[in-house]
C-alpha cells in the first residue's frame, strides 16, 4: 500500500500525517473537537442566511404572485389609449404579459363592520397572463366578477378581509371612495363628492401575503370604471417579464418602443378636437348624446395637451411615460431583508471566527505531541519554511474538513426547519410560517469566507506552534 509521501509532496503528506494521533490510533481528541467547533459554526451560519434568504424569497414570490414586475404609468393625466399600448407592449420578447389596471384606497363596510383597503380593477381577459390572483380565488377564476351591463356589480375580497368583516361570499358590501374628479378628469369643487357603491361579494381569495389577504379588494376593470365615474382610463400598464431580474434593460426597451408624442401627433390631436367640437354643435338638442361628446371633448383636450406637454417642439420629457419595478415599489421591504442579511452574516461569522482559533491551540498540542519528530526533521536539515508549510497544510486540510462537516450540518438543519413548519404571526411577519430557502451561491459565499477565517487562522497558528527548541526534542530522543 502507497504512503502519503510516496504520492504527496513532502510537506503536504507530512501535514496529513499529522492527523493521525501518536500512536496512530484514530484522530487525537484535539483535531476532533477543532473540527466540530468549525463545523457548528458553519452550520449556524448556514441556518440564519437560510431563514433570511426565506423570508426574502417567499415574500418576493407572494408579492409578484399577485403584483406584476413592472408598472407602466402615463405621465399625463389620463392613461385613455391604454389598449393600444399594452399591445405594443406585449410584442417584446421579453414580456411575457401586460394588462392595465385602476387602484383606488377606499373605504369598504359591511353589516358587522368596516375598514380602509385598495381597490384594484383588472382586465379579466389579460389579468392571468401577469397575476395568478384568479388561481387563489376558491372558484380558480376571475370570472365570477366579469361586468354585464344592467346586472349586480361584484368583487372578490381576501379571505381574511370577509373574515375580519364578519361577512361572507354571497353577501353585500359597500365601497365608499372619499375624493374623487368628474370623469376621472380635472379636479374641482364639484369633483370632490365621494362616491358610493354596493357589492355583491363573489369569492375570495388568499395569497398567504396578508397585507393583500387583509386589505385588497378586487373588480373587473369596466366596473372599476363605471363605478368611479371615469372615462375608459386607468391608472397603469401591469407588465410581467420573462425574467423578473432582467427590469433595468427590459425598461430601455419598452421606452424606445413606445416612441414619444411628435409633432404629427400634435396636429393629428389638434384634428380630432375639432371635429370633437362639431359633434358637440350637432348634438346639442340631445342630452345623453350631449353629454357623450362632452366627455369625448374632454379627452381630446386632454390628448392636446398630452401632445403639446411631449411633443419634439422643445425641451420635453423623451417619454411621456414612467416606469417603476418591482424592486422600487417594495424598496424598504428587500432593502431591510438585505441589510439584515448581511449584518447577520458578519455577526454569526464571528463564531466561526472563533472556532477557528481552536486551530492555534491544535496545533500546539500537535507540534508538542511531536516534539520529538520534528526535531529530527531539523537535525536532519529541514528548514523553518518547510516545517511551517507543513503546519500551514495541517491547518487548512483541519479547516476546510470542519468547514464540509458544517456545510452538510447546515443543509441538514435547513431540512428540519422546512419540516417543523414553526408558525408565525402574519400580522407581524407578512407570512403564516418559518420559511427555510438555501441556494448554491449562498453555499459557495459561506464555504469561501469560512476557508478564508480558517487559513488566516492557520498562518498565526502554525507559526506559534514551531516557537519551540529542537534541542528539547532531541533530548527526548537521546
Amino acid at each position: 500500500m502507497r504512503t502519503p509521501l510516496q504520492i504527496f509532496p513532502a510537506s503536504l503528506a507530512l501535514g496529513l500525517m499529522l492527523f493521525r494521533g501518536k500512536k496512530r490510533t484514530g484522530v487525537p481528541v484535539a483535531t476532533a473537537v477543532s473540527i466540530t467547533g468549525i463545523g457548528v459554526g458553519v452550520a449556524t451560519l448556514m441556518s440564519v442566511l437560510a431563514v433570511t434568504a426565506g423570508f426574502e424569497h417567499v415574500l418576493r414570490d407572494k408579492i409578484l404572485g399577485v403584483y406584476p414586475h413592472l408598472l407602466l404609468l402615463d405621465r399625463g393625466d389620463v392613461f385613455h389609449d391604454y389598449e393600444e399600448v399594452a399591445q405594443a407592449i406585449r410584442a417584446l420578447p421579453e414580456v411575457k404579459g401586460a394588462s392595465p389596471s385602476t387602484y383606488d384606497e377606499m373605504m369598504i363596510t359591511s353589516d358587522e363592520g368596516s375598514q380602509g383597503v385598495a381597490v384594484k380593477g383588472v382586465d379579466i381577459v389579460h389579468n392571468d397572463e401577469v397575476s395568478n390572483i384568479g388561481s387563489l380565488t376558491a372558484q380558480g377564476s376571475l370570472k365570477t366578477i366579469e361586468y354585464r351591463e344592467g346586472e349586480e356589480m361584484g368583487v372578490i375580497l381576501g379571505c381574511k378581509l370577509l373574515s375580519k368583516l364578519k361577512a361572507k361570499v354571497g353577501d353585500t358590501v359597500t365601497l365608499t371612495n372619499p375624493i374623487r374628479t368628474i370623469e376621472g378628469t380635472s379636479p374641482g369643487p364639484l369633483g370632490m363628492a365621494p362616491v358610493e357603491g354596493r357589492f355583491r361579494v363573489k369569492d375570495c381569495f388568499n395569497s398567504g401575503y396578508y397585507e393583500y389577504d387583509t386589505r385588497l379588494v378586487i373588480m373587473d376593470l369596466r366596473t372599476a370604471q363605471k363605478f368611479l365615474g371615469r372615462t375608459p382610463a386607468v391608472r397603469w400598464i401591469e407588465v410581467k417579464l420573462q425574467d423578473l431580474f432582467a427590469t433595468d434593460k427590459v425598461r430601455k426597451q419598452l421606452l424606445s418602443a413606445l416612441e414619444p408624442f411628435t409633432t404629427i401627433d400634435l396636429l393629428q390631436a389638434i384634428s380630432r378636437l375639432g371635429k370633437g367640437m362639431e359633434r358637440l354643435q350637432a348634438r346639442k338638442n340631445a342630452l345623453n348624446e350631449t353629454k357623450k361628446a362632452l366627455v369625448d371633448l374632454v379627452l381630446e383636450v386632454s390628448s392636446v395637451k398630452d401632445a403639446l406637454m411631449f411633443s419634439d417642439l422643445g425641451d420635453t420629457p423623451s417619454s411621456r411615460f414612467r416606469i417603476i419595478d418591482w424592486k422600487r415599489m417594495n424598496k424598504n421591504l428587500f432593502s431591510a431583508l438585505a441589510t439584515q442579511k448581511v449584518v447577520l452574516a458578519l455577526f454569526f461569522l464571528i463564531i466561526v471566527l472563533v472556532a477557528a482559533l481552536n486551530i492555534v491551540t491544535t496545533q500546539l498540542v500537535v507540534a508538542r505531541e511531536r516534539l520529538k519528530e520534528i526535531s529530527t526533521l531539523v537535525a536532519l536539515g529541514s528548514s523553518r519554511a518547510f516545517l511551517y508549510r507543513v503546519f500551514v497544510t495541517h491547518g487548512v486540510v483541519l479547516g476546510v474538513s470542519g468547514v464540509t462537516f458544517g456545510i452538510l450540518l447546515g443543509l441538514g438543519v435547513v431540512e428540519v426547519i422546512k419540516s417543523i413548519s414553526y408558525p408565525l404571526d402574519p400580522s407581524i411577519y407578512y407570512i403564516s410560517s418559518l420559511p427555510a430557502h438555501v441556494t448554491v451561491l449562498d453555499v459557495s459565499v459561506i464555504a469561501l469566507l469560512s476557508i478564508l477565517v480558517v487559513f488566516l487562522s492557520c498562518l498565526v497558528s502554525s507559526a506559534r506552534a514551531l516557537r519551540f527548541n529542537p534541542l528539547d526534542g532531541l533530548r527526548k530522543i537521546a
